[in-house]
């Protein structure tokens, strides 16, 4: 599992150098329009919109850039209409793969994922074929430098939070899904800044990758299926051990 963690947590930190080049961008921007679509446009009753919103500043995006996503959100500037889909998979070494999409089109992006898949020696499942591989969950994840260990467990308890797991980068806080933005609130009155904040999924069962050039295919994948501007995340269920996988990057 701390494979999967740590590689994890490496993805996040490169998000943060992508943000440059406008590609978080165009992923918060669609997960903000999805947030209004499904909860309104106010933040202070929408959750996920509000921590859609502290993502985008946390990446710098533009108060007027936040606000158009809001306006397409609720219908008031007009463009495409984004959904949000998940698709199941494998890579290399039968290694599970749920794909997070927000869409306006699902043939080009069903197309898409499954050229990326078959180029890089992956392919796409029907829906159900791996998902009972992961568990729904919430994830915030917190800077290591910030607080210390004993200290974490201690006010993550108290704002309910299920698990904490001490990673290479931050500290990940595992939540109930509907638990997410309650726990994320009361962690930020006890002045916690937070790196990230999302429901994602959790591999529940982990395929074990012990050599390099198999662990360099499956980086590869995920990197080319997240290069796609439909996919919002990718997760997967390996296991590498720490040295072959900073070999491997």
């Amino acid at each position: 599992m701390a494979g999967h963690s740590h590689w994890a947590q490496i993805k996040h930190k490169k998000a943060k150098i992508d943000a440059q080049r406008g590609k978080v961008f165009t992923k918060i921007i669609r997960e903000i329009t999805v947030a209004v679509r499904e909860g309104g446009s106010n933040p202070d009753t929408n959750p996920r919109l509000r921590t859609a919103i502290d993502n985008a500043r946390k990446v710098n995006m533009p108060s007027e850039t936040i606000e158009r996503a809001i306006k397409k959100g609720t219908g008031e500037l007009g463009g495409e209409h984004y959904e949000e889909v998940l698709y199941e998979g494998y890579a290399p070494n039968g290694v599970a793969l749920m794909i997070l999409t927000y869409t306006d089109n699902r043939n080009r992006t069903t197309s898409e994922i499954r050229h990326v898949l078959s180029k890089h020696g992956g392919n796409l499942g029907s829906s159900g074929c791996v998902s009972f591989l992961f568990d729904r969950v919430g994830i915030i994840e917190i800077p290591k430098e910030s607080i210390s260990e004993d200290e974490l467990y201690e006010k993550s308890i108290e704002a309910g939070a299920e698990d904490v797991e001490v990673g290479q980068i931050s500290y990940i806080i595992y939540t109930k899904p509907e638990d997410l933005y309650q726990v994320k609130e009361s962690l930020s009155s006890m002045g916690l800044q937070m790196e990230r904040a999302e429901i994602a999924y959790k591999p529940n069962t982990y395929v074990e990758i012990k050599d390099m050039e198999t662990a360099k295919r499956i980086f590869k994948l995920i990197e080319a299926l997240e290069d796609l501007d439909d996919v919002k995340e990718v997760i997967a269920n390996f296991d590498i051990p720490k040295e072959i996988m900073e070999a491997s990057l």
